[in-house]
Order: structure tokens, then sequence, then C-alpha cells
């Protein structure tokens, strides 16, 4: 290709990203803790219609530990567009337990992977009972724009066992982001079990952020929630641009007495997409 067809493909894309309206949705990343009511010690099928009517405030939807209670997350569900993770491998295991609500569609089918390594079947947080993976859907936008929205769970537990399976799952999510959307616009969020106030923790998410040129847009406030481990993550590309207009804790997600709805907080932020 000349030097002036290059030219002018790129000043193209410039006016058509100049041209388009921007658009403000908003995104809400809540690991809402739907384990079976044995393990998870509370009642879910209870608390999980409440989650998805908070959640309908919101534009787009990642959800992470929809294990058990899917079908009561799927009759509840405000938002026209579901998109779900992969399933169990085996009998009594769970799925990644991943889905994505959306006011926007998908056209084309959302991308499902389990990232095949893990830590604990009856210790480290158990994590090998869940088939842990990525779920990504391509979602297009009103205003024309399309953005890839990437929703995860990592392994949890402290051990240095546990922090080299988070290391391989970020590493082969990296590749993935790298075949699937390169040089896109892309949102990713969801329970990376990596603490901020932890030291190897937090470089390791840093060194995914830069790894992936993406920007942190949203995280667990400092005060007012024990753990931070719920993160999104947000980067442009081709002729979308994607900005971060406010962020935080979603002071909804409570039940009638105060309570909060999981035992991880609901973190919000609205993106400016043009």
């Amino acid at each position: 290709m000349s030097a002036w067809l290059v030219f002018a493909f790129l000043l193209l894309s410039s006016m058509t990203a100049n041209a388009r309206e921007p658009i403000e949705i908003s995104v809400l990343t809540y690991n809402i803790h739907g384990l079976p009511s044995w393990i998870a010690r509370d009642d879910p099928p209870a608390r999980i219609p409440l989650i998805l009517e908070k959640a309908a405030a919101h534009d787009l939807v990642l959800l992470q530990e929809d294990f058990a209670y899917h079908d009561v997350v799927v009759s509840n569900a405000k938002h026209p567009h579901l998109f779900r993770g992969n399933e169990a491998w085996a009998p009594l295991l769970e799925g990644a337990g991943l889905t994505i609500l959306a006011r926007f569609d998908s056209r084309e089918p959302p991308l499902l992977e389990p990232y095949g390594v893990c830590n604990g079947y009856l210790s480290a947080g158990n994590d090998c009972f869940g088939n842990k993976g990525f779920l990504m859907a391509r979602l297009a936008l009103p205003n024309g724009a399309q953005l890839d929205v990437w929703n995860t769970h990592l392994d949890a537990g402290a051990s240095d066992d546990d922090h080299r399976v988070r290391v391989a799952q970020l590493e082969r999510l990296a590749a993935a982001i790298d075949s699937h959307s390169a040089g896109r616009a892309l949102l990713i969020g969801g329970d990376f079990n990596l603490e901020w106030d932890v030291a190897r923790d937090r470089a390791l998410l840093e060194w995914f952020r830069d790894r992936v040129d993406l920007t942190l847009a949203a995280q667990t406030p400092a005060n007012g929630w024990e753990s931070h481990l719920d993160y999104l993550l947000i980067r442009g590309g081709g002729n979308v641009a994607i900005t971060s207009s406010g962020s935080g804790k979603d002071e909804r997600a409570v039940n009638h007495t105060g309570q909060p709805l999981s035992d991880h907080p609901a973190i919000f932020d609205l993106l400016e997409v043009r």
C-alpha cells in the first residue's frame, strides 16, 4: 500500500471517530457470591433477584460467581441480552460463573474459554471446582462504535502456588486479547483476586495493565471495604475512543436493612465511548 493510501486511511478513520456522537454507558462489575447455599451460608436465591433489580440501573453488567443459581439470574435479568461463560467439564464441578448482561447486542457469538490451570480442590479456595476462564462479547453500541467486553475471575488464595496460577491465567488472558482484540477498543473487568494493598498482587495487576496497554478505570475504594480485588480496565483502539468520567462503589447494592448483597462490593464506572 502506498504512503498516500495509508495516510488517507488513517485520516478517514480519524474523521469517522471525530464525527461519531459520544455515548455514555454505565458499567458494573460484581462478584455475586452465587455458591450453593450451604457453602455461601446465606440465601442466594433471595439475594440474587435483588442484585438483578439493582443492576438494572447500569447499561452493562459483568457478573462473577454466577455458579449455582444461574436460572435465578436468567429469570430475574432486566437486560435484553445475556452472554454466558463456559460450563463445567465434569459432574460436581462448576463452570466459569461468568455472565454479561447488556442493553446492547453482539453481532457474533461470544468467546468463552477456560484457563485450564488452577490450584486447589480441597484447599486453597477450592478453585479447581470452578472451571474458571474468560468471557468476551463484542458489543455494537448505538452510536456505531464496537466495544470488546471481557469478563474474568482469577484463582483465589494467598499462597505462592495461587500466585503462580494467577500469573499463568493473566498470561493466557493477555494472549487471548492479542489474538481476538488486537487494535480494538475494549473493557475488561472482574474479580482478579489481586489485593491492591499487597505489593506482589499490585505488581502483577500493573504488569497485566501495561502488557495489554490498558488504563485502570475503576477499583474498590480504599475505605469502606475489607478486600480490594475487583477492577475495571479500559483501552481505546481503531477509531473508537473510550474515557472514564467517574467510578466508585454502587451504594444501592444492599438489602432493606442496609446489608451488602454479596461478600464483594459492586464496582461501577461511567464511560464515554466515541
